[in-house]
C-alpha cells in the first residue's frame, strides 16, 4: 500500500518587514528596554505616592531633609535631571557602535534592507519608549513638587527657577531625552567605537546642558531691574527670590539703574551703621536683575524648542552618516 504525501507550500517572503525590525530590535535590546521602563515605572509610582501622601496628611518631612539625611522627595528630583543623561550614554551611544564592532548590520543589510530603513527601525523601537518614558518621569516628579509646596503654602521650598524643579516639565524632559537620544546616535554612527562614543557623548551632553542652562536661560529675554537704597535689615531682591523669580545679577547702581563701582572709602569701616552711613551718602544703591515667574512657561518652551532642533539635526546627521556608509 502506498500513499502520496503533498509538500507544504513554500512562502517567500519578498521583503523584510517594520514588524520584522521591530522583533529584531527588541531581541538585541530588551534588557535594557526592560531596565529602563523598569526604572522609570518605579520613579513614576514613587513620586506619585509621595504626592498622595503628602496631599493627605500634610507631612513632608520625606520630601525635604534639611538638617537630616536627603529625603526621599530630594532624591526622586534627581530623576528627571539624570534621565537624558542616561538614555544619551548607556542606550543611543553604544546603539550603532556596537553593532559596527561586530558587523551585525552586515546581516541584517543583506537581507534587503537598507540602511535607512534599519535605523529607523531602532530609533522607533528605542527612541519613542525613552522619550515617553522621560515626560512620565518629569510628570510625575511635578505633581510631587506641586504636593509638596501646597502642603507647606507658607514657605514654598521648591521654586520654579530653581534646579531640578524648573527641568520637570514634561515638555522638557521630552526634548532633553530626544537631544540625549539623537547625540548618542549621531556620536555613534560616526565614530563607530563603543566605549569612545560613550565617553564623547557623556561629556558632550553635559557641555551643552551647562552652556543652555547656565549661560543662555538667564538672558532668554532681558531681565527686569530693580533699584532699591541699601538696607541691610531688608533686600527687595530677597522678596523676589521667595516669590519664585530669577535673580540674574545684583550689585552697586545709582538713581538711574547704571551699575557703578562700590565706593572703597566704604570698605575699610568695621561698625555696621557707619558702612551703612557711609554707603548712602555716597548715594549708592542696590540693583537686583530677574526675571517674575510668569516667564517660566516661555523660557521652558523656548529651551524645548532649542533642544528639540537640536535633536532633529543629530538624527538627520546619523540617517545621513548611516546611509553614505560603506558596507563593510
Amino acid at each position: 500500500m502506498t500513499g502520496t504525501t503533498t509538500a507544504a507550500p513554500v512562502v517567500e517572503r519578498t521583503r523584510v518587514g517594520w514588524g520584522d525590525l521591530a522583533w529584531l530590535t527588541w531581541r538585541q535590546h530588551r534588557w535594557a528596554i526592560v531596565c529602563l521602563l523598569g526604572a522609570s515605572a518605579a520613579a513614576i509610582l514613587l513620586a506619585l505616592g509621595l504626592a498622595w501622601y503628602v496631599g493627605a496628611t500634610g507631612d513632608t518631612s520625606h520630601m525635604v531633609g534639611r538638617w537630616r539625611f536627603v529625603g526621599l522627595g530630594q532624591s526622586l528630583m534627581l530623576a528627571p535631571v539624570a534621565f537624558g543623561l542616561a538614555v544619551a550614554v548607556f542606550w543611543a551611544a553604544p546603539l550603532l557602535s556596537r553593532e559596527y564592532e561586530q558587523r551585525t548590520h552586515l546581516m541584517v543589510w543583506s537581507q534587503d534592507v537598507s540602511p535607512t530603513r534599519w535605523l529607523a527601525g531602532k530609533v522607533l523601537a528605542l527612541g519613542v519608549p525613552a522619550v515617553a518614558a522621560a515626560a512620565g518621569v518629569g510628570l510625575a516628579v511635578r505633581t510631587m513638587v506641586v504636593s509638596t509646596n501646597t502642603a507647606m503654602s507658607e514657605y514654598s521650598p521648591l521654586r520654579p527657577f530653581e534646579m531640578p524643579v524648573y527641568e520637570t516639565a514634561p515638555l522638557l524632559q521630552f526634548s532633553y531625552a530626544a537631544f540625549g537620544f539623537g547625540l548618542g546616535l549621531a556620536i555613534s554612527a560616526v565614530t563607530r567605537r563603543t566605549v569612545l562614543s560613550m565617553g564623547l557623548t557623556l561629556v558632550s551632553f553635559i557641555a551643552v546642558r551647562v552652556v543652555v542652562s547656565g549661560l543662555w536661560r538667564p538672558h532668554f529675554q532681558e531681565p527686569l531691574r530693580v533699584v532699591e537704597p541699601y538696607d541691610p535689615t531688608y533686600a527687595q531682591s530677597w522678596s523676589l527670590v521667595d516669590s519664585g523669580a530669577l535673580t540674574v545679577d545684583s550689585g552697586f547702581s545709582d538713581a538711574d539703574g547704571n551699575e557703578v563701582p562700590f565706593p572703597a572709602e566704604c570698605s575699610d569701616l568695621a561698625d555696621n551703621l557707619d558702612y551703612t552711613r557711609c554707603v548712602q551718602e555716597k548715594n549708592v544703591l542696590l540693583f537686583t536683575d530677574y526675571h517674575p515667574e510668569d516667564r517660566l512657561v516661555p523660557f521652558q518652551l523656548f529651551e524645548s524648542a532649542i533642544f528639540t532642533a537640536l535633536a532633529a539635526a543629530l538624527f538627520a546627521l546619523a540617517f545621513t552618516w548611516v546611509r553614505r556608509a560603506r558596507r563593510v
